[in-house]
Formats: C-alpha cells, sequence, structure tokens
C-alpha cells in the first residue's frame, strides 16, 4: 500500500528531493531530471498515493504499513543528510575562523621571550 500524500505535499517532497540531489549530492543532471518530472511522475515513482485528504485514509487503516514506515526512513534520512551538510559547511566557515586566531596567539607565544 502507498502512502497518501496530498499534491502539495508530494510537490514539497519532490522541490526538496530536487534540492539535496543538487546542494547535497552536486549531481546537476539528476536534480534537473527530477524538476523536469512531474509530481504525478515523481508520486507514482516513489510509491505515493495523491489524495485529497490523507487523514481519512490512514484513520480507516488504524496503523502505518511497513512500505509507509520505510518511506517515512527514507525521507528522514534525506532531511538529516541535507542539514548534516549543512552543518558541515557552518563548521567549516567557523574553522577557517578559528584557525587564523590559532595562529595569531602562535605568535602572542613567541612575543614571550620564554
Amino acid at each position: 500500500m502507498a502512502k497518501a500524500l496530498t499534491f502539495d505535499q508530494v510537490a514539497e517532497r519532490k522541490r526538496k528531493a530536487e534540492q539535496f540531489v543538487r546542494d547535497v549530492k552536486g549531481n546537476e543532471e539528476r536534480a534537473d531530471e527530477i524538476a523536469d518530472e512531474s509530481v504525478q511522475g515523481y508520486a507514482a515513482r516513489r510509491h505515493f498515493d495523491i489524495v485529497d485528504n490523507p487523514e481519512r485514509r490512514s484513520m480507516a487503516n488504524g496503523e502505518p504499513t511497513r512500505q509507509d514506515l520505510l518511506d517515512q526512513i527514507a525521507d528522514l534520512k534525506d532531511e538529516n543528510d541535507f542539514l548534516q551538510s549543512q552543518l558541515d559547511s557552518i563548521a567549516d566557515v567557523l574553522d577557517q575562523g578559528g584557525e587564523e586566531d590559532d595562529e595569531d596567539e602562535d605568535d602572542d607565544d613567541d612575543d614571550d621571550g620564554s
């Protein structure tokens, strides 16, 4: 059974997938393929059902299926990878600033005459 999402939810996931592939994986060609794909095509490939109200369907089922959980795990991993890349970029910027400060501190130690 496919995961039930609204059209807007699928479109947002498609946008995030494109951004992730372009920014994190650096694969412009694949990102362009995702961008050119229709929302309906993306939903079919990712095994999503586009529905008007996904809550109504999930309440009828009671519990999520194994595939629903696997899809959720995949989405969370993608989001975590994207966020980790953002944190790595921030850390790189901070480390570059810290290296300059460390060099200045080393110069000060040499001036003590010890």
